[in-house]
């Protein structure tokens, strides 16, 4: 599948060496740029109905596109997006855009298992989307 969630456990005060972590990861695996913060309100805004003061995200534009965002699991209210995972403070959601062979969908396959080991900390699946299912 193209599109999933995954919960990364540790605590929501991680969130400074989580992005180092990932941020390093970006640099010296594939000497990709950082994730940029997003604190743009009309960004912001489509992630209602959870309330984010910002969020970190990356994509990659040329060969094997992909996509991803870090987020805390507890909005501003509390709200949780995946109750039944509260050891899961953080989350990355996933979009391996394109691909036209095998060999880059393996490619896309591996730089996302690098980017989760790279987070320093647990990780585990939380969510598969179906093809064209709308992002929870």
């Amino acid at each position: 599948m193209n599109k999933l969630e995954y919960g990364i456990i540790c605590n929501k005060s991680d969130e400074k060496q989580l992005v180092k972590n990932i941020n390093h990861f970006l640099d010296s695996a594939y000497e990709y740029r950082k994730m940029s913060k997003v604190t743009n309100k009309s960004m912001l805004q489509a992630r209602l109905p959870f309330v984010f003061t910002h969020f970190y995200n990356q994509f990659l534009k040329t060969g094997v596109r992909w996509y991803f965002e870090l987020y805390p699991n507890s909005d501003e209210d509390g709200k949780l997006k995946f109750p039944e995972h509260p050891d899961a403070a953080w989350l990355i959601w996933v979009n391996k855009m394109s691909y036209s062979t095998d060999e880059e969908k393996s490619e896309n396959d591996r730089f996302f298992e690098e980017l989760l080991q790279g987070t320093g900390f647990e990780w585990k699946l939380l969510y598969t989307y179906k093809e064209k299912e709308e992002r929870l």
